[in-house]
């Protein structure tokens, strides 16, 4: 337990998965042995106050988290905290009933009671179970019907409205008869029951009686004696609160965290018993505010407190009265951030407790491989954050609509390399072609209707639907895990425009919030075979002029030499000093290796040249994606971790390194400026090459060494609007830290605006909600940064394609927006804008011309 602990959360998800599947039955210890009641009982006790101590004293948060959730897996009071999903789960495994696409006995009414359950359970459910019992006893499904009626009043369009969320399809039946099964409903009504009636709280109560202050013991008895009342999940939150200094100790009392477990687990019952469609916006964000304290609670996480923190500063009105566009801006951001840090903290825990149960079953014999699919993502919708995720996919709608932002939602960004080519565009309803295998002609599928339990094939790259995504749902946490982009849009008219390219070769790109689906300028051979050389556009790129330095510095950059961002950058540093308006304006020290350096470095080290020629031999001549992705990943290992330094370029490289840093270190300079030119074999980059039809040794890379500024904020201008093509507007965002959270497209929204030359009218276009900035190391590093012959060609996008990498690694720090300038402090940000913009101003000017400027913000 100890070493779990230490390991931090990837430890204690090996102690949750162990549990988990021990409670399934599902490890071999289960199998064929006998256990000395006494002796469980203690091993029991021994082992869920160790859990219960770790709970209260591990080191990290997510730690904390896991092994408090670990407990309910153990007997004592609060008992197996999945009882309701778990159970129908299990009786369909145990009875051979069909479960999604694996094979089984047919039964509708199953199937979609279970998916209901999966999603949310609610006190009908018991009537539902009863009614189900009847009809296993009679064999008449009109008698399931009758039941329901006569003690329930519910009828078939109240089943057959239980849509469950996301969900396209309600309960209708018809149920095959199996009356084998009554006496494992009659347990699982039992189930129903205890938990909608909270009286699995009051078990874990008479547990935890003796443990609690008089008061607090107090509020959970008229907690309990009021259990149907409005206000008992504001309660349950607030006697959790009042709860955690008497369990978050170095003595915890094992009672009272398992009490604390089961009133979490109580709070979620009454959450999602309430028709939350019926309810207004305002009473959404209330019980929205209220899901997410009740979340910091559990999950114990630093992300979760900060999004708490921005929420309920939105919901004040410093930035406007309620549902005003610019309150409605922040709101949208605040419910952003609190969406990327539950995803964060979600994604962690699928990945972290579906390894460690993959590797627990492979040393067990008993382990039934149907309790390993999907276990991770079933441990995430068991998890209290997911009712947050549910009234987030409620709310943003409305938010949205009422900010002016855009009626997409993405869940996954996907590959970058889907801007380039993404594959045949498809009309097809996901849930129909699960099992299939695309990999041979990747495809977009469009698929209006998602239920969000489907798999993604093999093949697929992108799914777009008209169905509302859950950013927790199983299809969501799919998508990210395997770099599919998924993306959801309502709006009819959109959709039309998305169903339109349907036979279509595209490309898909997110561009300023919305998901751009376009024809793609690259056969599908070209995409599918390295071979191909087919290609709609051609590029012709100027030779380059051979430099006999090895590192030149800014007077020798010219463009024959060095790409744009070289020559930029030493243009740059002479007009702003002969320009009065961009005073407090500078540009940082460089040097750079110019094109032609990588081979010459390549033709001293004859070795790797050979390894390198027969890498790039194996992705021409390769006949599958995944052949070319594995002959790309190979070419760039040999150039980023064998590339021998050539002897000439040692001495001026270190020279040039401690000019920029004194405490560089040369291996990591090194190793940074391979990395540079490995990246000329990322599958995005060699994809458009062979789309415009540029050899790949007429593309160079030089290499531009920069010192690394510790940045308080990045930002990128554009002195004419990219989108409208206004020539009065700079148009421009702003982020906290580094600019690689911009450039590097981190989920999220900068700090977006515009800015009008002739007025100085700024105005908003979105507000920050990146989850996480990109900050300098202590006591500063250099960066390395692509600077190819290929990246201000028309017809080519080429900026982007190659990587800039620093040589020490920069920090990833959380951003706290709740008491930040940028949102809160209009004086300030537009003071910080004006600056900005008048220095964007000042270079357009001077160089004739729109310009795109990258820069920071230091002190």
């Amino acid at each position: 337990m100890d070493d779990a602990a230490a390991l931090g959360g990837a430890g204690a998800a090996v102690v949750y998965s162990w549990l988990r599947l021990s409670s399934l039955k599902q490890l071999h210890w289960y199998a064929g042995n006998n256990y000395q009641g006494k002796d469980m009982a203690s091993m029991q006790e021994r082992l869920a106050g160790r859990i219960a101590h770790k709970a209260a004293t591990a080191e990290d948060p997510t730690a904390r988290g896991l092994m408090r959730a670990s407990l309910a897996f153990l007997p004592r009071g609060g008992g197996n905290g999945d009882d309701i999903r778990m159970g129908i789960l299990n009786i369909m495994r145990q009875h051979g009933i069909k479960e999604g696409h694996r094979p089984g006995i047919e039964d509708p009414f199953i199937a979609q009671w279970h998916q209901k359950l999966h999603s949310n359970t609610t006190p009908d459910d018991v009537k539902i179970c009863e009614a189900y019992l009847h009809f296993l006893h009679t064999g008449n499904w009109d008698d399931f019907w009758e039941h329901l009626w006569n003690n329930a009043r519910l009828t078939r369009e109240d089943l057959a409205g239980m849509k469950a969320g996301w969900r396209s399809d309600g309960i209708t039946g018809p149920a095959y008869h199996m009356p084998h099964m009554i006496d494992s409903f009659k347990h699982y009504l039992w189930i129903l029951k205890t938990t909608h009636g909270g009286g699995d709280v009051d078990s874990a109560m008479n547990f935890a009686r003796h443990g609690l202050p008089g008061d607090v013991a107090w509020e959970v008895d008229d907690m309990l004696q009021n259990r149907d009342a409005w206000w008992v999940p504001g309660k349950i939150v607030e006697i959790r609160e009042k709860m955690l200094h008497v369990w978050q100790n170095d003595a915890p009392n094992r009672d009272v965290v398992m009490l604390d477990a089961t009133l979490e687990k109580f709070f979620r019952t009454k959450v999602e018993s309430v028709d939350h469609a019926a309810m207004s916006a305002d009473d959404l964000l209330g019980l929205l505010e209220l899901s997410l304290k009740n979340a910091t609670l559990t999950q114990d996480s630093p992300k979760l407190s900060m999004a708490l923190s921005y929420l309920r500063a939105a919901m004040g009105e410093a930035n406007g009265a309620r549902w005003s566009e610019s309150w409605a801006k922040t709101m949208d951001a605040a419910l952003e951030y609190c969406a990327l840090a539950m995803e964060h903290d979600m994604d962690f825990l699928c990945y972290a407790t579906q390894s460690a149960a993959n590797i627990i079953a492979a040393k067990s014999t008993k382990t039934d491989p149907k309790y390993l699919i999907n276990f991770g993502e079933e441990n995430v919708r068991s998890h209290v954050v997911f009712v947050v995720s549910q009234l987030i996919s409620s709310l943003r709608p409305t938010v949205r609509a009422a900010a002016g932002r855009s009626p997409w939602l993405i869940a996954s960004v996907g590959d970058a390399a889907l801007e380039t080519y993404a594959g045949v565009a498809k009309i097809e309803t996901l849930s129909e072609i699960q099992g299939e295998d695309f990999s041979s002609a990747p495809m977009v599928c469009f698929t209006e209707k998602l239920g969000g339990l489907e798999d993604i094939p093999a093949g697929v790259k992108a799914v777009v639907t008209k169905s509302p995504v859950d950013l927790l749902s199983h299809i969501a946490i799919r998508a990210r895990n395997t770099n599919v982009l998924l993306a959801s849009v309502a709006d009819d008219a959109l959709w039309a425009n998305v169903v339109a390219m349907n036979g279509e070769h595209v490309r898909c790109a997110i561009v300023d919030e919305a998901l751009v689906i376009e024809k793609a300028n690259v056969s599908s051979a070209a995409t599918t075979s390295a071979s191909a050389s087919a290609s709609t556009t051609k590029v012709s790129i100027k030779p380059y002029t051979p430099s006999e330095s090895w590192v030149i510095t800014p007077d020798a950059y010219v463009e024959s030499i060095v790409g744009g961002k070289s020559k930029s950058l030493a243009e740059m540093a002479k007009e702003l000093a002969a320009s009065d308006a961009a005073a407090g304006v500078d540009v940082p020290g460089s040097f750079a290796l110019p094109f032609g350096s990588f081979e010459r470095a390549l033709a001293e080290d004859t070795e790797t040249r050979a390894q390198l020629d027969a890498a790039v031999r194996a992705i021409e001549s390769s006949t599958t994606a995944s052949e070319r992705r594995d002959a790309l990943a190979h070419a760039r290992e040999i150039i980023a971790t064998q590339l021998v330094c050539p002897s000439g370029l040692e001495a001026p490289l270190t020279r040039a390194a401690k000019t920029l840093n004194a405490d560089a270190d040369m291996e990591r300079v090194w190793d940074a400026v391979c990395g540079v030119w490995a990246s000329k074999w990322t599958e995005r980059a060699w994809l458009s090459r062979k789309a415009c039809g540029i050899p790949d040794a007429d593309l160079n890379v030089a290499v531009l060494l920069m010192e690394l500024v510790d940045a308080e904020y990045a930002f990128v201008l554009h002195t004419a609007n990219p989108v409208t093509g206004d020539a009065d507007q700079v148009f421009g965002e702003l982020c906290v830290g580094l600019g690689e959270t911009l450039v590097g497209n981190d989920p999220g929204c900068a700090l977006g605006f515009t800015v009008s030359k002739s007025t100085g009218e700024i105005t908003i276009r979105s507000v920050p909600s990146k989850l996480q900035g990109h900050f300098a190391p202590a006591g500063g590093t250099i960066i390395a940064r692509s600077d190819s012959n290929g990246e201000d060609l028309e017809d080519f996008a080429g900026a982007g394609l190659y990587d800039s990498i620093t040589a020490e690694a920069t920090e990833e720090r959380v951003i706290d927006y709740a008491s930040s300038v940028l949102v809160w402090d209009a004086a300030k940000r537009d003071g910080l804008i004006t600056r900005i913009a008048e220095a964007a101003k000042a270079i357009e000017s001077y160089r004739g011309a729109p310009q795109d400027i990258e820069g920071a913000v230091v002190g």
